[in-house]
């Protein structure tokens, strides 16, 4: 399938129907014809096991656990410029880091436990993120909403309530760039979020949470968590892209009767989008990315978002910051 990525046209291909049904659900609305002109090519395949890893040792491994407690990826130098992304729970990718004009093909197999928890969806985007990078393109794992021009994230890891956060802001009549992996692109003015496809899991307390959430969405929770494409989010109607004025950093407090923001200091809040953010095994696009995030930390008004159990008043607290709405 071809998809229309803002300014660059994706070639994803798989042999597997198990792949190309994700990525279809993923990336719904994002599709075109087929295109003469491809800037960047994923070849995907389904296999029953992963090849022999190399034998050297990997140049660089990310520790933080996913479900089940499983790590997340080691890199493999396998030549000038090139390198194998080995995921743990089950992808082997080989990728270029080359800056190259020419469109480069990124080659990987994946086994059947990745196509659950989500994770096609991160290896998918990971295993692009340095031809993106080379094409000025930076992703940050955050939730991404707009309203009057303005965008403000919800930056934090799996659990930190970035997507209730974020849901809230859409009952309250904010618009959906993205859920958790979020495209950003520099332009004249600044440093802007676009609209990323992804999908969605809805957790059972978040329904508890935000009891409106359930007569919005157009599917319906049976008492688990719910999965949709940030598409069906966005009813097909995506948002324009929208300079970033604002920045969450969400912390639960279940305990906590009233959300509140704090302002946040901005190195720390610097640190945090690096964490989120920053393939540090890209060491060729590095310097580039932590520029990015450092104009994003100086860009924005930044707060630490304290979430209570009211956080379905969250569009109100925003909204008296003031910031978000162009009180300047």
């Amino acid at each position: 399938m071809y998809l229309q990525l803002h300014r660059l046209t994706i070639h994803l291909n798989s042999e597997d129907t198990a792949v190309n049904q994700v990525w279809q659900w993923l990336f719904s609305g994002w599709r075109v014809d087929q295109s003469a002109q491809v800037d960047i090519r994923l070849q995907m395949n389904l296999v029953g096991e992963l090849p022999p890893l190399p034998t050297s040792p990997p140049v660089f491994t990310d520790s933080r656990p996913l479900p089940d407690d499983i790590g997340v990826l080691s890199v493999y130098a396998a030549g000038p410029d090139v390198v194998w992304l080995h995921y743990h729970d089950g992808a082997l990718v080989q990728a270029s880091l080359a800056a190259t004009a020419s469109p480069p093909t990124i080659r990987g197999v994946v086994i059947p436990s990745a196509l659950t928890y989500g994770r096609l969806e991160d290896i998918t985007f990971t295993s692009l993120a340095p031809a993106l990078r080379r094409r000025s393109y930076y992703l940050v794992h955050a939730f991404a909403a707009t309203k009057d021009g303005r965008a403000v994230l919800i930056v934090g890891a799996s659990g930190s309530g970035k997507t209730t956060s974020g849901l809230s802001l859409l009952l309250g009549g904010w618009q959906l760039l993205a859920n958790d992996i979020l495209l950003l692109e520099n332009r004249d003015d600044g440093l802007y979020a676009l609209p990323t496809p992804g999908g969605v899991s809805i957790r059972p307390n978040t329904f508890d949470l935000l009891p409106a959430l359930r007569d919005w969405l157009t599917v319906r929770s049976s008492g688990g968590s719910v999965a949709v494409s940030a598409q069906q989010l966005t009813r097909g109607q995506w948002a324009e892209p929208a300079r970033v004025d604002m920045i969450l950093l969400p912390q639960i407090e279940a305990t906590r009767p009233c959300s509140h923001l704090q302002p946040a200091n901005r190195a720390i809040t610097f640190v945090r989008l690096l964490e989120e953010s920053a393939d540090r095994w890209d060491t060729a696009a590095l310097t580039a990315h932590v520029n990015v995030m450092e104009q994003l930390s100086r860009q924005t008004a930044v707060y630490h978002l304290h979430l209570g159990q009211d956080v379905a008043k969250l569009p109100e607290l925003i909204a008296g910051v003031g910031k978000v709405m162009g009180d300047k």
